[in-house]
């Protein structure tokens, strides 16, 4: 029962998210999500393990909830910036980001599982991957490493429905 819910969570979080990314503007959400990813990539942000992407457009692109993230490093720290031109893009599902925010999985297996894709430069590409190599959840805060944990739970429980329901024949449209 419990992984039917969470199917049922991962399958409509994605259209219920997009309303309110889409509905506030930049300029109240930009502030937010700085803030957000300052904190949660304080450490390495410190290290310099960022530093790459000073003077350099890294784009996050969501297509599940259809939503880009553009930032850029200024004076250490992380900038949203209300373009959609980047430098670089990585593309990626929400459940793939939340496995990879906790480590479940790492940006080689999704890359090679052509569930990460990354454009544009190749070199700051590179870099941006081995970043997200190198993170380590537990750097992060632990009140985001708890959320992380809860959301991968639920995407866990989701893909145990999913293979139990094709383990029975059932068509998973």
């Amino acid at each position: 029962m419990l992984a039917l819910v969470c199917r049922d969570i991962c399958q409509h979080a994605p259209s219920l998210l997009k309303i309110p990314l889409h509905r506030l503007p930049h300029r109240l959400q930009g502030p937010l999500l700085e803030q957000l990813l300052n904190r949660v990539l304080a450490e390495p942000l410190q290290r310099g393990q960022l530093d790459f992407l000073a003077g350099a457009r890294l784009q996050v692109l969501v297509p599940d909830l259809d939503y880009r993230l553009t930032l850029t490093l200024e004076q250490g720290r992380l900038r949203s910036l209300a373009t959609h031109e980047a430098d670089v893009v990585i593309r990626s599902e929400l459940q793939d980001l939340i496995r990879l925010s906790t480590g479940e999985l790492d940006p080689d297996t999704l890359f090679f599982r052509r569930r990460l894709l990354i454009t544009g430069d190749t070199e700051l590409g590179l870099a941006c991957k081995n970043m997200l190599d190198s993170l380590d959840p537990d750097g992060q805060p632990a009140w985001f490493r708890r959320l992380l944990g809860v959301m991968s739970a639920v995407v866990r429980q989701a893909d145990m429905a999913a293979q139990t329901k094709a383990g029975r024949g059932e068509d998973n449209t």
